[in-house]
């Protein structure tokens, strides 16, 4: 299998289980919405404490839900390369992928733009005629790797990460 195509059997399995998902808590909460994007007060694990959550009530109690994925593509570990760099790929659930910088110290800084365009806090690229926001639901930053819930993000958000990771220098990483 070709490394697109898993990615895509990866996203296509999650955005499915998501759909299922976001159709029960529909038909269970009168009032709610998913990818209801937050950002938590105080210290939090979330890049700028924004988080978007899989699916939100408005009832008296106000629920957040987090899809717990039942599906996962396994597969043999893949290695690729892009430009000067070496990826190793362990794992792939869409919504819970770790990128391990194995040569490179990493700061929360160096994915700023990347956050702003596929988590995009202010919803500039909102169409309110498409199902899902199409952005990632979460980013986490520390000083060896990134971990990210790509949500309902298409594939094109992963390779901008990777292609970020290369402009960064990095010489490997570690998917998992």
């Amino acid at each position: 299998m070709e490394f697109e195509e898993l990615l895509e059997l990866a996203r296509d399995s999650y955005v499915g289980q998501f759909a299922d998902f976001v159709d029960k808590q529909a038909a269970l909460f009168d009032k709610g919405a998913a990818e209801v994007k937050l950002q938590i007060s105080g210290d939090s694990e979330y890049y700028r404490n924004y988080f978007c959550a899989d699916f939100a009530s408005n009832d008296d109690d106000g629920h957040i839900v987090e899809l717990a994925a039942e599906e996962e593509v396994t597969f043999d570990p893949v290695e690729v390369s892009l430009g000067n760099m070496e990826i190793t790929i362990n794992r792939l659930v869409w919504n819970d992928i770790t990128i391990a910088s194995n040569d490179r110290t990493l700061l929360a800084g160096d994915f700023a733009e990347w956050f702003e365009t596929w988590f995009d806090p202010e919803e500039t690229t909102f169409d309110p005629d498409t199902r899902f926001s199409a952005c990632i639901h979460s980013l986490k930053v520390d000083s060896t790797q990134v971990t990210v819930d790509f949500g309902t993000a298409p594939i094109t958000a992963l390779a901008d990460l990777l292609m970020r990771f290369e402009s960064l220098g990095c010489q490997s990483l570690t998917v998992n």
